[in-house]
């Protein structure tokens, strides 16, 4: 899965109201989380801090749509959940009216600015070569001299056509500069940096292969 920053949703404003039986409070994310994966980080960890179950979040490709659904659970009791505005309906995929109560508690539509295609996101990079030097790959690979081109990185997934239409839609509606959170399935973790160039093609009839350029580190 891959998150965009959506241009559309104000997550200082999203506000996400939890109840676990004893306390109700309300989250809104801070000014430096701007898309639903960096949102929801910051949600689990306050409400794991606020209320006494340890809260988590997943996510599930949705096939309809080719974005992700996310579920925010508990453990240790359960807990109703309220996207109680547009924002946050539209931003997490909630409706509206309280959810729950449950240990589990299952968004209805795909997250806003989230792109989850049918074959998993990669995420690869060249090998670190010497900055100078006989063997430093500088520019063209000579014959003979073990180095490489420095390249950009490249994250990169296949999908159907709904899939394409799904990510032309994100990138249409994404903030600029445009910053990506993809998960890194070897190392477990969501690494954040700035999409550049997209580019589309065949692989059969029906799939595409997508290779989305990584032009720099986290904005």
């Amino acid at each position: 899965m891959m998150a965009l920053d959506p241009i559309d949703i104000d997550w200082l404003v999203a506000e996400i109201e939890i109840n676990d039986g004893a306390t109700t409070d309300q989250f809104n994310a801070s000014q430096s989380a701007t898309n639903v994966v960096l949102v929801l980080d910051e949600l689990v960890a306050w409400a794991t801090a606020t209320f006494v179950p340890t809260f988590g979040w997943s996510w599930q490709r949705e096939s309809a749509t080719g974005g992700a659904i996310i579920t925010i659970s508990c453990t240790g009791g359960s807990f109703t959940l309220e996207a109680t505005n547009t924002d946050a309906q539209d931003g997490y995929g909630y409706p509206a009216g309280a959810q729950g109560p449950a240990t589990d508690i299952e968004a209805d539509a795909s997250a806003a600015g989230t792109w989850a295609p049918t074959w998993p996101i990669g995420l690869r990079a060249d090998l670190r070569v010497l900055p100078d030097g006989d063997a430093c790959g500088d520019g063209g690979i000579r014959p003979g001299v073990p180095g490489l081109a420095h390249r950009s990185p490249i994250a990169t997934a296949a999908g159907t056509a709904r899939d394409a239409a799904r990510l032309a839609a994100m990138l249409a509606l994404s903030a600029n500069p445009r910053r990506a959170t993809a998960y890194q399935t070897h190392t477990g973790l969501w690494l954040s940096f700035a999409l550049g160039d997209v580019e589309r093609s065949p692989v059969d009839g029906v799939n595409y292969r997508f290779d989305l350029e990584a032009v720099g580190d986290t904005l």
